[in-house]
């Protein structure tokens, strides 16, 4: 069986910002809805999934919100253009028979980990649809993402396999989470270890694979001592910021 598991929130998000405002007669907007479902089509041609899921974000804080006050505190809410078009996609979606999931305290991040996990068990696959990079870290045998995106009005999807992120970021799926603890992330407001950005981050996990190595033998690694100073100043925000990077 294969599953194809979207990320609804995340692709809207691309098809509205990549698309031009359209409306109706009546003045609602429809340019969100119509490249969303452009790009799901384009998806089901391609992959042929035998069974679909579409997971939402909810408005209610999730544990990470709980865990740092910080997390996602720069994001602004939807405009009211994208706004309104949310529940008619979300409606249109149910009439046309498909699933939509959503978990009070979880983000969608964490529904497409929990399909993805419960299809490897399973022994089954799962395609990731999503415009959003964390999922990456998800890839697996079993697992695969398409990294959705809207470009001129058309919808692309890169498929991101092990071999895939070995190319582009030199490092298994999982350590990314490690990557994105060393360097933060600051669309998410994830803070990372201070001085230490994306290639320093991506060169540490090459070589050491783990901020749990890192910090266990902080003392021993062959690194410059400015670096070691970085990182041991950075430990508890690099260990709060593995935490809100990983999908669970």
């Amino acid at each position: 069986m294969k599953l194809l598991v979207l990320d609804g929130n995340s692709i809207l998000n691309r098809a509205f910002y990549g698309i031009k405002l359209l409306s109706t007669k009546a003045g609602e907007f429809t340019n969100g809805i119509y490249g969303f479902l452009t790009m799901f089509k384009k998806l089901c041609d391609e992959t042929e999934p035998d069974a679909v899921a579409v997971a939402f974000d909810r408005k209610a804080p999730t544990f990470r919100h709980k865990a740092y006050a910080g997390y996602k505190a720069n994001r602004k809410g939807m405009p009211p253009e994208l706004a309104q078009q949310l529940p008619v996609l979300q409606e249109l979606l149910t009439l046309m028979g498909y699933r939509i999931v959503s978990c009070e305290g979880w983000e969608a991040d964490d529904i497409l980990g929990t399909l993805a996990a419960a299809c490897e068990q399973r022994g089954d696959a799962c395609v990731i649809a999503t415009g959003d990079r964390d999922s990456l870290q998800l890839v697996s045998p079993a697992v695969t993402v398409r990294l959705a995106a809207t470009k001129m009005g058309r919808p692309e999807a890169t498929l991101y396999d092990e071999a895939k992120i070995m190319e582009v970021y030199g490092v298994t799926p999982k350590e990314l989470i490690e990557i994105k603890a060393i360097q933060g992330d600051s669309s998410d407001c994830i803070p990372g270890v201070k001085g230490i950005g994306q290639k320093g981050a991506a060169e540490l996990i090459q070589r050491y694979h783990s901020v749990q190595y890192l910090y266990d033998h902080i003392n021993e690694l062959e690194i410059k001592e400015g670096l070691r100073t970085k990182l041991k100043a950075g430990e508890e925000s690099a260990r709060l910021s593995r935490m809100l990077g990983t999908i669970r």
